[in-house]
């Protein structure tokens, strides 16, 4: 059976998002009974340049980096085409034949746009499958390959976007974004568990993996204020962040907590969710029917993540502190509010997206066996 053989998955570390689709996936096919391998390709080949890139991608959030960041997203837009692809599908090529030596993978699956797999499918010796999950509600060219057996996307229209770059609508699944398993809704009660009070309403604050949260300690001091209502900050692995506000922030009403790693126990007590546009963490708060706030996006897929919500009516941006203290309380106090952005953030959620994937990457994979066998 071609399954006997292990499954390959390729990600890399830039944002938490595609490592997490990387695990999220693993999991499920393991549950199938395959053996699974995750490898953060560019970490592994390149470990140097891998850490120098991982404090450009943190400095990507100042005021500096965000304009050096901007230029570069949409700037290999317009150069994916005029030839950075070429050079972008060689990397990493050392590394992933030996990986493919070690474990004769039946098949690859990328969470990263990382062609260099699809590429060396050119090769006699090297034809494996290549799927691809993108995790964004949007598409950068760069994740195009014309070797690439198939697309998992958020949306219809992500799939739109990879129709106009010319990738065949057979090859594109419009799946939803897999999140991991513990994004369940359950009727347990975890008040004492976060050191929150179920008298008081929870607006819930955090920044992504890397706990960035831009100008927080005003929308801290005001949300204190408010005799029903407790703000839980979410640092992540941000330890300078955490440290600050657990110094300057003394309020009884607000919690500091670093990196939670059961955050759906937190988001079944949130009323208002405040967060950067990740677009795991959107999907996953979109499970919960959480009313979202949006810090400002910075460019890029953050952006139009953003920017696919906005227009879906499925969260709320802002444009001063009073505009933002006016739509938290829209989200806490408004019932139509409330109600609006709860049924069109979960319109955007697809439930079974990591079984949706995992099943058609393994039917589509048995049947290309078959009929490979069927020739022989």
């Amino acid at each position: 059976m071609r399954h006997e053989k292990p499954v390959l998955i390729l990600t890399a570390h830039f944002g938490e998002g595609h490592i997490q689709t990387a695990e999220t996936l693993a999991d499920k096919f393991r549950k199938q009974g395959l053996r699974v391998y995750i490898c953060d390709l560019y970490g592994e080949a390149y470990p140097a340049i891998h850490s120098l890139a991982q404090n450009l991608l943190k400095k990507g959030y100042s005021k500096f980096g965000t304009p050096i960041y901007k230029a570069f997203y949409y700037g290999t837009d317009k150069l994916s085409s005029k030839g950075l692809s070429y050079f972008y599908q060689h990397l990493g090529k050392k590394r992933l034949l030996k990986l493919v030596e070690t474990y004769s993978p039946s098949f690859i699956v990328t969470t990263f746009p990382l062609h260099v797999a699809p590429y060396l499918r050119l090769r006699p010796s090297f034809n494996i499958p290549t799927y691809t999950v993108i995790t964004d509600y949007c598409a950068h060219p760069l994740w195009i390959h014309p070797m690439i057996e198939k697309y998992y996307v958020a949306s219809e229209h992500v799939k739109r976007t990879l129709l106009f770059y010319g990738v065949e609508n057979k090859r594109i699944i419009v799946s939803g974004l897999p999140i991991r398993s513990a994004f369940q809704r359950t009727n347990e009660n975890h008040y004492i568990h976060f050191g929150l009070s179920p008298e008081r309403k929870t607006v819930t604050l955090m920044g992504g993996g890397l706990g960035l949260i831009p100008n927080i300690e005003p929308i801290l001091t005001s949300l204190s204020l408010k005799h029903d209502v407790q703000a839980a900050v979410v640092c992540g692995k941000n330890e300078q962040l955490y440290s600050h506000l657990k110094k300057s922030i003394k309020s009884p009403n607000v919690h500091i907590y670093g990196y939670v790693s059961q955050i759906a126990k937190l988001y079944s007590l949130t009323d208002c969710l405040i967060t950067k546009s990740g677009a795991l963490s959107l999907t996953e708060a979109a499970s919960y029917k959480l009313p979202i706030i949006i810090f400002k996006p910075a460019p890029g897929q953050e952006n139009e993540n953003a920017n696919y919500f906005f227009q879906k009516g499925a969260a709320l941006t802002y444009t001063s502190d009073k505009d933002f203290l006016e739509n938290i309380d829209r989200c806490l106090y408004d019932k139509n509010t409330r109600d609006s952005l709860s049924r069109k953030v979960y319109s955007v959620y697809k439930e079974h997206a990591c079984t949706s994937i995992v099943n058609n990457i393994l039917r589509h994979d048995h049947q290309k066996s078959y009929s490979f066998e069927g020739r022989m």
